[in-house]
């Protein structure tokens, strides 16, 4: 039997340390598999409606902004596509990066009574929300093709390239996520933070107002990680020019960066969070 001493104390070295986040993840997998089944069932059986909870909020933001637009309420500038797919594409993959932001601390609340009796990978828990960004995705994806479709944008081979620039908007915000995770469970405050400033942080991406370049706003547009993946799946759905590469390899960069720093940093300070949380 192994016996593992747990202190507040912590001598292992980096290296050592990113070693254990390697072996985490890889015997982990079994665990987090068996956690996104067993929640995705409860998820169906306390829910009347289930998975159409995820197309709700995106919907209706999308219906709320098109019936503005169309009586002349707010005055959009002209967009790349028509405004009904342009809106819906961007509520759309919004909602899965302000998901992913929101997961690893959301994950980690809910096992923190299970990580205070049971030894197990605690990167488990960041495959798991994995695996719930995943599925989201796809959902997303089976619902958004359609409706694009009706709209006057059929599938086409290009809308293969949405794939790989979702799955990196969702690598970076989950690692953004990770990165701010050990505050956002050592003080609430960070989770009650993050519903009031993601709707903020919205209305400063090109979901529903398209980019102006004669101002000075969009600076802040491209400051934010959620533009340049956003507009790349978007383009790629209506057939418009995208141009924010630069962006897009800064923010790979960034969100691999986050990534590695976020896991460091919630390796060494989860036994002294799970401590502090009283079991």
């Amino acid at each position: 039997m192994e016996i593992r001493r747990y202190s507040p104390n912590n001598n292992k070295k980096l290296p050592q340390i990113i070693n254990e986040i390697r072996k985490g993840f890889i015997e982990g997998r079994e665990l987090a598999s068996r956690l996104f089944i067993r929640d995705l069932k409860a998820s169906f059986r306390k829910s009347f409606l289930g998975v159409f909870w995820m197309f709700i909020p995106p919907l209706a933001t999308t219906g709320i902004w098109i019936f503005l637009s169309s009586q002349k309420v707010v005055s959009i500038q002209k967009t790349p596509m028509e405004y009904s797919a342009y809106v819906l594409c961007g509520t759309i993959i919004w909602s899965l990066f302000a998901e992913a932001i929101s997961k690893p601390i959301q994950r980690y609340q809910s096992v923190m009574g299970m990580m205070s009796k049971l030894n197990f990978p605690r990167e488990a828990i960041i495959l798991t929300s994995f695996y719930d960004l995943l599925y989201s995705f796809m959902l997303k994806l089976l619902v958004l093709i359609p409706i694009l479709w009706f709209l006057g944008y059929p599938p086409t081979l290009n809308f293969l390239f949405v794939i790989p620039a979702i799955l990196g908007l969702l690598f970076v915000s989950i690692s953004l996520g990770i990165l701010v995770c050990p505050l956002g469970l050592l003080y609430n405050d960070i989770g009650r933070i993050l519903p009031m400033a993601l709707p903020f942080l919205m209305y400063l991406s090109p979901v529903i107002f398209p980019i102006q370049q004669n101002t000075k706003y969009p600076i802040l547009k491209f400051l934010n990680p959620a533009t340049p993946f956003l507009e790349n799946a978007r383009s790629f759905m209506g057939g418009y020019e995208f141009s924010m590469y630069f962006e897009l390899v800064v923010w790979l960069i960034i969100g691999l960066i986050s990534f590695v720093v976020g896991m460091i940093v919630l390796k060494i300070a989860l036994p002294i969070i799970v401590e502090r949380s009283g079991g």
